[in-house]
């Protein structure tokens, strides 16, 4: 399938819940604050940078993207339409970048305004579908003010067809089925 074909396939605002809101998917909407940075101590991580390995990894052809929000909460949800043998590769790849360092440290530059500080721990998680699937949480805890942020990565791959859910743990397993649904069956 092309990206054009994916589309349809993707997640509504409406399918999460009345409060869900769609976002724009255009890169380099001017509205983040951060400037660069990344992984200070995870060998595995470093080369991807303060945004991680998922583009890189996993590609940009045909696939279609979609991004929510909801009460501070965040999903970016991507369909990957590759032979299956070469996405299982590269999703097996990317958990295993991700999972790589069970905890490190993030710099992250703000500019003029500063930088920040992570503590980043990660694991896999048990992620109970049908379907060849990965799943990986990570809890990055700022050093200054305490603030901790989880945040949730999921892959499933049927046939041809691979969901990828990224985002606040909450919206990601609500997502999970009804991503599949559509998307696969």
């Amino acid at each position: 399938m092309e990206t054009e074909d994916l589309k349809p396939l993707l997640l509504d605002a409406s399918d999460l819940g009345k409060e869900t809101r769609s976002l724009s998917t255009k890169k380099d909407a001017g509205d983040s604050l951060v400037l660069g940075g990344g992984p200070q101590d995870c060998e595995e991580l470093e080369p991807y940078g303060i945004y991680g390995p998922i583009e890189k990894v996993l590609g940009t052809r045909r696939i279609a993207e979609a991004v929510f929000t909801r009460d501070g909460e965040f999903l970016t949800q991507r369909l990957y339409s590759q032979m299956p043998a070469s996405m299982l590769g590269r999703v097996s790849k990317l958990f295993a970048v991700l999972t790589a360092c069970p905890s490190y440290t993030e710099l992250i530059s703000l500019g003029d305004k500063g930088n920040a500080e992570l503590d980043v721990t990660t694991r896999r998680v048990d992620v109970d579908v049908e379907g060849v699937a990965y799943g990986y949480e990570r809890v990055a805890t700022d050093r200054v003010g305490g603030s901790r942020e989880r945040r949730m990565t999921v892959a499933v791959t049927r046939g041809w067809t691979t969901v990828l859910l990224d985002g606040s743990p909450d919206l990601v397993e609500q997502a999970l089925r009804p991503a599949l649904r559509k998307a696969t069956e």
